[in-house]
């Protein structure tokens, strides 16, 4: 589990569609970091499918213009390349992800650990690469429906200011 000192509290930045987002500032990076917060009527099961649809996270990852699964050598971690999309006049931004799943059959709660990595994927093409870390923490909540918690910290590195990002 991430652990950062000197953390401010959470400000709630947007609340839609039952979706709540918050931020906050820290001592790791100068830009601020977020948490989204929901409840869906899902299985942790069909929750799981969405993230290993690696070529699907096109189609709601935000700002994402492609996305393909480099390695998948369990069914517990896997690693992925990815573009987004950054407004103009900056350029587009990409990452290589490393995702580590754990499951606590004790809280019925999966986590997902994200890391953003170093590598050759992409390299020859002119974007700017993300660093940064995160998680997915998926709790079961009853029968048909989870609580799902999205955290990240991300420095979007180029000439980005911390300022203008946040």
């Amino acid at each position: 589990m991430f652990q950062l000192h000197g953390q401010e509290q959470w400000e709630m930045v947007k609340d839609k569609d039952g979706i709540k987002v918050f931020t906050r500032t820290n001592t790791i990076m100068s830009f601020k970091e977020f948490k989204a917060v929901m409840q869906i009527s899902a299985s942790v099961d069909e929750f799981l499918s969405v993230l290993y649809d690696v070529d699907g996270l096109t189609k709601w990852g935000h700002n994402l213009t492609e996305a393909k699964l480099l390695s998948r050598p369990d069914e517990f971690s896997q690693t992925y390349y990815a573009v987004a999309k950054a407004p103009w006049p900056y350029k587009n931004r990409d990452g290589i992800y490393g995702n580590v799943f754990d499951w606590d059959e004790n809280t019925k709660t999966l986590r997902v650990a994200i890391e953003l990595l170093e590598g050759n994927e992409g390299s020859d093409r002119d974007f700017v690469r993300l660093d940064g870390f995160g998680y997915w923490q998926v709790k079961v909540v009853s029968e048909d429906e989870i609580e799902v918690i999205f955290q990240m910290q991300v420095d979007p590195g180029g000439s980005i200011k911390a300022w203008l990002a946040n």
